[in-house]
């Protein structure tokens, strides 16, 4: 479930003058890197779900993936990459019903995106309905079990900022993903944590009052030692994941 009026005015506010720019072009590189693991063709079709302004959208497109379309909830992200990228396709969709035609799609990409729905089924099942045989879902998501997404973003924490989250959030774990997909008869491919994910200034400058968003240099620093050692594995600020539709 979600209520989708929080959501669709959260992120509305937030992208009504400006892209909603979370990470660097390094990180939306490093992101689309693990997507084209999943070994997609040129012409398979491809829906960034959940797209935000359509930084990755863009991304995978400018890798020559022509046929790739974002869909989000928020008017205003969808009018913003319209604006931005006016040569790609942006719906303003429901990704718990698309409306889309069953066995229509090749690979489906939910960045950042589960974590918005308390229950993540009728995503699931939407995703089950609308992939061909053998179509492909990549998942990107914070990962729960992370410590500092933990301090900040987790609802048990003291410590916890309702500015940094729709009241929709909750982060999930490895194992949660895994569960929601494989209860849907999905095939899981490969699940694991990464670090190293880079947030830009602005992002952080929508959260925080100055000087508190040059935090950004610190938590980039600290994810990039993480994403160095064998705590990343657990512990990692994002999860991916790649599953097949049975």
């Amino acid at each position: 479930m979600q209520n989708k009026t929080q959501e669709r005015i959260y992120f509305d506010r937030f992208t009504s003058t400006q892209s909603w720019h979370t990470f660097t072009k390094k990180t939306y590189s490093r992101i689309a890197q693990h997507f084209l693991k999943l070994d997609p063709k040129k012409n398979d079709r491809i829906i960034d779900m959940g797209c935000g302004t359509g930084e990755l959208t863009k991304e995978i497109h400018n890798l020559s993936f022509k046929n790739i379309s974002g869909y989000d909830i928020s008017r205003n992200c969808i009018l913003m990459a319209k604006k931005k990228y006016s040569d790609m396709d942006f719906k303003v969709k429901d990704i718990e019903n698309t409306e889309l035609k069953d066995s229509s799609v090749d690979f489906l990409f939910y960045s950042g995106i589960l974590h918005h729905f308390t229950d993540t089924k009728n995503v699931i099942k939407e995703a089950k309905r609308i992939l061909k045989k053998n179509g492909k879902a990549f998942v990107f998501e914070p990962n729960a079990c992370n410590p500092v997404l933990w301090l900040f973003r987790n609802k048990k924490s003291p410590f916890k900022s309702e500015n940094l989250k729709t009241p929709n959030e909750e982060f999930l774990t490895k194992d949660q993903i895994k569960y929601a997909f494989e209860k849907e008869n999905f095939r899981t491919i490969k699940i694991g944590c990464i670090s190293g994910i880079s947030y830009t200034k602005e992002y952080f400058q929508r959260l925080f009052p100055f000087p508190f968003f040059y935090v950004v240099h610190a938590y980039n620093l600290f994810d990039a030692i993480l994403g160095i050692t064998p705590l990343r594995k657990e512990h990692g600020s994002f999860i991916y994941g790649y599953f097949e539709k049975n």
